[in-house]
């Protein structure tokens, strides 16, 4: 379940009814990188996530071989249904606040895109970039867990059976 914690909407007048209802709902396309590549393929984006009242920010860096779009919608449905909350370290960490009725806002950026495994060089630049950046740039990935660095490339296994 997505909580939002929005302000109180001033008394209205019951016509405004319908009106009321659709300002308290938060639009999807907001949460979006205002960026014209949402739908560009294999890229290395960003999530910071700010909380409300100048705490401290978290960040959070991904990658996905498909589009951005359907990447963010996953990321989204992590955020609603419990049953997800542990599939990634930023929907652990956007569950944690919502326990604690801790108000955030996410936003979203692509940093770069890389081709992803490719058999004739046996290397994934999709996959080492993202290494690269959560080393290399700590500030850039402060919710990723270093354990994500030993981990294989989930890529080559799609790009060798598509060879066969």
């Amino acid at each position: 379940m997505l909580r939002l914690m929005l302000p109180p909407l001033p008394p209205t007048p019951p016509h405004h009814h319908q009106q009321q209802q659709q300002e308290m709902q938060l639009p999807t396309k907001e949460l979006m990188p205002a960026q014209r590549n949402c739908l560009q393929p294999a890229v290395i984006y960003q999530a910071t996530v700010t909380r409300k009242r100048h705490q401290p920010t978290e960040t959070y860096i991904g990658l996905t071989a498909n589009d951005f779009k359907t990447r963010y919608s996953n990321h989204m449905s992590s955020f609603r249904h419990a049953k997800n909350r542990n599939s990634t370290e930023l929907s652990k960490h956007v569950w944690t606040l919502k326990e604690n009725n801790i108000n955030y806002s996410i936003a979203w950026r692509i940093l770069s895109s890389h081709l992803p495994y490719n058999s004739s060089s046996k290397r994934c630049n999709l996959c080492l970039k993202e290494k690269f950046l959560i080393i290399c740039r700590p500030e850039l990935s402060t919710l990723n867990k270093r354990n994500e660095l030993v981990s294989s490339c989930r890529h080559r296994n799609k790009a060798l059976l598509r060879n066969n």
